[in-house]
């Protein structure tokens, strides 16, 4: 079963990909259906893990929530930069910088957590880099807003890595106190507020009925594919889980772009992609 949950968790990174392409192409407001998104996916976990575990997490201590909620603030900005990035640079090369971002947290595990980074996993890291400059787009006149589309990749690498960062803070710092639903439902309500008080800020209506049918279908894929990893974690070391999820949301995300959204890669993306699949080898 382990193998069959980490298809599922590459599937939802997928669908996660394909419906934000889908609120570019409707021009919806990425940021309200991104709020709708976290409503709905906080609701799912918080209830699910209250009736798991209970109430208890309310007496936490509120340094705990602060950190949601900063943690909420890197996955709303991540998902923005993700979605604009999806439209303008593809599917595939989108997905490959975000999964890339697992640099971001084993640096922190170096730094913080005296972790022995291995001449290997120093390979890996000059890699990411490596790609990352490939990955890049040619066309500098692509801008979204002020921003490059380029820089793009490179944001989503940040905000990614940041968030998966604060997994491992989780991981080291709180798992013992609270477990991973009541966690991700409170970032995602974090998220959620954060979406919610932007939206009222700039008025007009919170979400459309069609934002908030994508949001769903988005929030649904953003929970589960956490959770289907964390089952496969139950049965299979993080070693080949991580590699396999990530294998598969790369491939998949490419054959996505090109097959139903038409993406264009160019030969030194190509090799971009193949040096980020070995980076990702490398350093999980």
């Amino acid at each position: 079963m382990a193998y069959l949950f980490i298809f599922l968790s590459a599937f939802c990174s997928l669908l996660i990909a394909h419906f934000l392409k889908v609120t570019e192409v409707k021009q919806l407001r990425t940021l309200n259906t991104l709020t709708a998104n976290y409503l709905v996916a906080a609701l799912f976990a918080l209830v699910w893990g209250t009736l798991k575990a209970g109430f208890g997490f309310l007496n936490t201590d509120l340094l705990f929530f602060g950190f949601c909620l900063v943690v909420g603030i890197f996955f709303i900005a991540n998902f923005i930069a993700y979605s604009k990035s999806v439209h303008t640079n593809g599917v595939g090369v989108t997905i490959t910088a975000m999964r890339l971002s697992l640099l971001v947290p084993v640096l922190l595990s170096v730094i913080l957590y005296s972790e022995y980074l291995t001449f290997l996993k120093t390979i890996g890291v000059i890699l990411v880099f490596a790609s990352l400059i490939l990955l890049k787009p040619k066309k500098t006149e692509v801008k979204v807003g002020t921003i490059n589309a380029g820089w793009l990749l490179l944001i989503v690498f940040a905000l990614s890595g940041f968030a998966d960062a604060s997994l491992k803070v989780y991981e080291e710092e709180f798992s013992t106190e609270l477990n991973e639903l009541i966690f991700m439902g409170l970032v995602f309500l974090g998220a959620f507020f954060i979406g919610f008080i932007s939206s009222i800020y700039r008025k007009g209506q919170l979400f459309t009925r069609e934002e908030f049918k994508l949001g769903t279908l988005i929030g649904l894929p953003n929970l589960y594919s956490s959770i289907f990893l964390i089952y496969a974690l139950a049965d299979i070391s993080g070693s080949i889980a991580y590699p396999m999820v990530n294998m598969l949301s790369v491939a998949g995300g490419t054959a996505l772009g090109l097959l139903r959204w038409n993406d264009s890669v160019s030969t030194m993306q190509w090799i971009g992609l193949s040096i980020a699949l070995v980076a990702i080898l490398i350093l999980l």
